[in-house]
């Protein structure tokens, strides 16, 4: 297994430090004292603004009704498919499709999006999950819907046909609808939550430019550029430590280590196996011996370098032509990027890395998580709190792009919620405001993951407000139903990751009573444990 981690580390480009996944200052944080200090004047006078602000934008629930769902294959499909053309009462439908398997009185959502690789506008209506075994969706392209949507829907089939192939049976799967959709504006305190979100998480900016290059381990730059000249030139007056992986190539063509699925059952002879073993050996002692080496390198890396970039006449002209050129390109990496912060500019350093997209080549591939949290730390550092908060929401949310992502990975990927904290920033209004779902959001609003901000809720120091609020929220008769359920699972997310039994066990007595008061037909479908 070891020699597995081993392998892995090096072929995932995964980065860790020993105490966690970010550095740690003597404050306790992620963030210096000094950088926490300069954010905290910022969010003074945005807290400022925010209390003089206007409220007068009126925000409006999530498109939302009640419909029954319906699937069935095999048989008399072209007959269920001409009788929901003809508008058959859904009662009458389940008399002549009994084999129908359906799902009643389901919440569901009308939402629309912008489909980048067909390149169309597309409607989605999808019922609102409350276990891993009853997602149900239809999406269509607008311009085929549009007319459909634009009169009452109620008692009206919205389906999706599904021809016969030679991989799967003839099918239908279907919405009727109880009642017409609506959306209804949003009492005053929660659009005021919303609106302090838009107010800290300023929706005119992006960490990433437009033009910004997608770059990581499986992304290479197969043109020779300038900055990796000069990587290359530090590496070799510095004597950078080697280590050759010319080997690795023939032990993953032979496929003996899965990591997306390392229980996997590997067909192999003995003999094999034996080379294999002393292979792997013989890889990891020289790997150990390498990191050795390689530590020692990186704890005299700096001073060497500000001493040859002192001694050596050639180190800035080769950095800043490097520089100019990556400005173009938008090529670089981390260690060319730590240069340019040093000898050249914060400002120049965050500004290459916001036009370098990470990402992650596997589950454990840290690389995204690093490269956000280096983009704060520059944002903090150079006071640009608008690209700071955005990035630190991201590392909470985990909202990055990976290749695949095992859920056996997302354990050590904390929330550092107790960085914004620090910040006089009203925490649980910003989260709330993040979590609500409306019709009509603010262009670039940052919505949140309901998941990871329940974990993160649950390393609060303001757990007793919180829970009063969440639960109070799922009571709440003036709050749409949508949002009502999205809060039902943000507290069952928060108390699942509480580590005190005790008072998981109260909170779910406390969840139960609160899932009570929501409309018959959801608290129904939610199962709420003792």
């Amino acid at each position: 297994m070891k020699t597995k981690i081993i392998l892995f580390l090096l072929f995932c480009n995964v980065g860790f430090s020993q105490s966690g996944e970010f550095m740690v200052y003597p404050n306790g944080l992620i963030y210096s004292e000094q950088s926490v200090t300069k954010l905290k004047h910022i969010v003074d006078s945005l807290n400022l603004k925010f209390r003089v602000c206007e409220f007068n934008k009126v925000f409006k629930s999530v498109s939302q009704t009640k419909a029954n769902y319906i699937s069935l294959e095999k048989t008399k499909v072209v007959e269920a498919k001409k009788d929901m053309d003809n508008n058959i009462s859904f009662e009458e439908f389940l008399k002549k499709h009994p084999k129908s398997k359906i799902s009643k009185n389901r919440l569901v959502i009308k939402s629309s999006y912008f489909d980048d690789y067909d390149n169309k506008n597309i409607i989605r209506v999808s019922a609102v999950e409350y276990t891993d075994r009853d997602r149900f969706d239809i999406s269509k392209e607008e311009d085929e819907v549009k007319s459909f949507f634009q009169t009452s829907v109620k008692g009206k089939w919205f389906y999706e046909y599904h021809e016969k192939t030679e991989y799967s049976d003839e099918s239908i799967e279907a919405f009727y609808f109880i009642d017409d959709f609506s959306s209804k504006p949003m009492n005053s305190k929660y659009s005021r939550l919303i609106q302090y979100a838009d107010c800290m998480v300023d929706t005119t900016s992006q960490v990433f430019y437009e033009r910004s290059k997608e770059s990581g381990n499986r992304f290479y730059d197969t043109i020779p550029r300038k900055y990796q000249k000069f990587v290359g030139y530090i590496d070799e007056v510095l004597k950078k430590p080697k280590f050759s992986n010319e080997n690795f190539e023939i032990l993953m063509g032979m496929d003996t280590i899965n990591f997306e699925k390392p229980n996997k059952k590997l067909k192999i002879s003995k003999k094999d196996k034996e080379k294999i073993d002393e292979r792997r050996k013989l890889i990891e002692e020289q790997f150990i011996s390498f990191q050795n080496k390689n530590q020692i390198w990186e704890d005299k890396r700096i001073a060497r370098l500000d001493s040859l970039k002192i001694n050596d006449s050639n180190f800035m002209p080769m950095l800043i032509t490097a520089y100019e050129e990556s400005k173009i390109t938008m090529s670089s990496d981390d260690e060319f990027e730590e240069y340019v912060g040093r000898y050249i500019s914060k400002d120049a350093e965050l500004e290459m890395k916001r036009n370098r997209r990470v990402i992650g080549g596997c589950s454990m591939d840290q690389s995204p998580r690093i490269h956000a949290f280096n983009i704060a730390l520059l944002s903090a550092e150079t006071t640009k709190w608008e690209i700071f908060l955005r990035s630190h929401l991201n590392i909470m949310n985990d909202r990055f792009d990976r290749v695949s992502d095992g859920s056996y990975a997302q354990e050590g990927r904390k929330t550092y919620i107790k960085e914004l904290e620090v910040l006089d920033i009203d925490v649980l209004d910003l989260i709330i405001g993040i979590s609500l779902r409306v019709e009509n959001p603010s262009s670039n609003h940052y919505y949140g993951s309901i998941n990871r901000i329940g974990r993160a809720l649950s390393e609060s120091k303001y757990k007793i407000e919180i829970e009063t609020i969440l639960l109070d929220m799922i009571k709440d008769d003036e709050l749409d139903d949508y949002n009502r359920v999205l809060i039902y699972f943000l507290f069952d997310n928060y108390n699942y990751s509480i580590g005190d039994e005790n008072v998981k066990a109260e909170n779910k007595i406390k969840l139960k009573e609160a899932v009570s008061k929501l409309p018959e037909y959801i608290s129904s479908k939610i199962q709420t444990e003792n």
